[in-house]
């Protein structure tokens, strides 16, 4: 959540493309707490030792293992957002150039969207 909040500080001051990567970063993380809340204690590690690697920033993998340990697949009214934000990777950190404020825009509140959403699932 913090992560989010300097995205959103980041978009303020025209540092977009900066605040779409911290976006998306926090809806990995988001994605990850899912998974971490609803496998047993004893699966932890497991779990964690998964999270390491290229594939551990795919959100579609992401999400198929959280289906996969018994969650309900992503609500359909948030399908559009998902696909907006699922443009992110962590390649982003080394592009240069300036993200659009209103693709930016977009992004984040396509993320707030998604981040809405899991965190009830966490509550």
């Amino acid at each position: 959540k913090q992560r989010f909040e300097d995205a959103e500080f980041l978009l303020g001051v025209d540092r977009t493309t900066a605040a779409v990567y911290l976006a998306g970063y926090s809806v990995e993380c988001i994605l990850k707490a899912l998974i971490l809340a609803i496998v047993p204690r004893a699966q932890e590690a497991e779990i964690l030792a998964m999270f390491r690697g290229a594939r551990a920033h795919d959100y579609d993998w992401l999400l198929r293992l959280y289906a996969e340990r018994g969650s309900p697949r992503l609500p359909p009214d948030l399908v559009p957002h998902f696909a907006r934000v699922n443009t992110w990777s962590t390649d982003m950190r080394y592009s240069p150039g300036t993200i659009a404020w209103r693709d930016a825009k977009a992004f984040l509140d396509s993320s707030v969207r998604i981040l809405t959403w899991a965190d009830g699932r966490l509550s």
